[in-house]
């Protein structure tokens, strides 16, 4: 078999392949959507998204994630794969710095199944409300305690605020009544921070590794 019959219009493989670059879906195929069904249709990013009321009641294996007012899509894109992947439920806080149909979410590799695992609330008093039995433990560089000295419960909140930016750190939110603990991630001193979701990882997997992994294999 030549190139050119190897390389014909009809060839399925080469169809796939044309449809991405560097592991990216590229922009100009399929439709412009974050989701879709099981048959690849799309479908409305809310409907794929559980219900403040329905987390509440929820039995997890892992706290919960919360994201106080996230800015870079693939933070969040990163962190809907990662609460996919460990059963835990993900809150996110409007404002957001981005459209949930962004592209840099969807490239992800975002699914229906992993929006099932995502709240999104249109303040920070709307989850405390929602979740009024839950510890809120929010990491902070300010914080003098270490997040492996924290006994993790199913039912925490992991509080993260936004990315550093221009917007100043809402220490509101970060140190405010709700707050149970305030903690930190060990760095060497004058370097920049890790990123959101490597922090995130981090503590998840951590409090998952206290509760014995449960869910997992």
């Amino acid at each position: 078999m030549n190139r050119q019959e190897q390389e014909r219009p009809g060839d399925p493989s080469k169809a796939v392949e044309s449809m991405y670059e560097y592991g990216y879906r590229k922009s100009n195929y399929g439709p412009d959507e974050l989701v879709t069904d099981a048959h690849g249709n799309p479908i409305s990013v809310v409907d794929a998204m559980m219900k403040a009321d329905q987390a509440s009641r929820v039995k997890t294996s892992t706290p919960h994630l919360c994201y106080y007012s996230p800015r870079i899509p693939g933070n969040t894109g990163s962190a809907i794969r990662l609460c996919a992947v460990t059963g835990t439920i993900l809150h996110l806080i409007e404002p957001l710095g981005f459209n949930l149909k962004d592209t840099k979410l969807r490239r992800a590799g975002l699914d229906y199944h992993d929006m099932a695992h995502v709240v999104l609330h249109p303040d920070f008093d709307d989850l405390v409300r929602s979740m009024p039995d839950s510890r809120i433990i929010a990491f902070t560089a300010h914080a003098e305690k270490l997040y492996t000295e924290v006994d993790y419960r199913p039912d925490d909140i992991l509080l993260f605020g936004p990315e550093p930016g221009d917007i100043p750190d809402p220490m509101d939110i970060m140190a405010g009544p709700h707050v149970a603990e305030q903690v930190r991630l060990p760095m060497r001193p004058s370097l920049r921070s890790l990123n959101l979701t490597n922090c995130a990882s981090i503590a998840i997997y951590e409090a998952w590794r206290q509760l014995g992994f449960q869910g997992g294999r």
